[in-house]
């Protein structure tokens, strides 16, 4: 989501400031900040919900990258090749 402020802002920025300026864009944010676990059962923590590491799981929830860090969830081997 904020990734898609930066550039709406970014070419807000471009149409005000003329065509013969230049702007480099810096972005900071991380490309996916969220993640899937399985509350109950699983320990990884998955990019997507449709995973097959998860197909066991009965139900799915999505937490922060951060939050999923900070519980020690490791990232699930067939998400992150």
């Amino acid at each position: 989501m904020k990734l898609k402020q930066i550039f709406a802002t970014l070419g807000i920025v471009v149409t005000l400031s003329g065509a013969g300026a230049t702007v480099t864009p810096v972005v900071t944010a991380q490309a996916k900040s969220y993640v899937v676990i399985a509350p109950r059962y699983g320990k990884k923590s998955h990019h997507s919900r449709h995973c097959r590491g998860l197909n066991a799981a009965k139900s799915t929830k999505r937490v922060s990258w951060k939050w999923a860090k900070h519980h020690n969830r490791p990232l699930c081997h067939w998400c992150y090749r």
